[in-house]
């Protein structure tokens, strides 16, 4: 049973790490994931690397291919739009929820997040920011089930949601309408706050679709 354990813990770390990676952008979609280069590069034996891929496959991020191995998952420009759809619809009805259980102290949180957020200038820290600063609202709406689907199709976007942060113009748009998230919020406007979490959702995988048509650029 300890060894198993130990195997669990490295299986997770393994896990981590390229799901990591994968949401970086560093293993870019379409990349093979050799498991004799991932257990050297991660410390571990090929069964955890294994597992490990097994498990990311199971998230959408990764996927088998006959005569290539297991490779990260590439988005279609479809495939973009239908998870910001799904992430538009789930996330709107959460703010819906949130809504009503919003404390000032709650908001005060949230305010002071942003502030973070737009302090922020790594870009990996502004994307954990970004997702932290919305994840704070909509813990309010109690719903966990929401929150996990919502977390994975984060996962499957979160490689091209490095790219869209990394255009001037569309960290401005997305600081602006949090700044205006926040403001429905306290003015206690369900509805704007609503439409405003949804047409947020589908302009992101809007900008996807198109890094996405335009070709991967690292």
């Amino acid at each position: 049973m300890r060894q198993e354990s130990g195997t669990g813990t490295a299986v997770e770390r393994a896990y981590e790490a390229l799901r990591e990676q994968i949401g970086r952008g560093e293993l870019k979609p379409g990349e093979a994931l050799r498991q004799d280069h991932l257990a050297a590069a991660l410390g571990v034996s090929h069964v955890p690397v294994r597992e490990a891929l097994t498990m990311l496959a199971s998230d959408g991020l990764a996927v088998s291919r006959m005569n290539r191995g297991t490779v990260v998952t590439s988005l279609t420009e479809d495939d973009a739009l239908e998870l910001a759809d799904f992430r538009a619809l789930l996330e709107g009805r959460l703010m819906a929820l949130a809504m009503p259980n919003l404390s000032r102290a709650d908001l005060a949180r949230a305010r002071a997040a942003l502030d973070a957020l737009e302090a922020a200038t790594d870009l990996a820290d502004i994307v954990t920011r970004n997702a932290a600063f919305h994840g704070m609202l909509y813990a309010k709406a109690e719903r966990p089930y929401f929150q996990r689907a919502i977390a994975t199709a984060r996962l499957n976007l979160g490689r091209y949601l490095f790219l869209t942060w990394q255009k001037p113009r569309n960290a401005a748009r997305s600081h602006e309408e949090h700044r205006e998230l926040l403001r429905l919020c306290e003015a206690g406007d369900d509805a704007g706050a609503v439409a405003l979490v949804q047409a947020h959702n589908r302009a992101t995988g809007e900008q996807i679709a198109q890094i996405i048509r335009e070709g991967w650029q690292s």
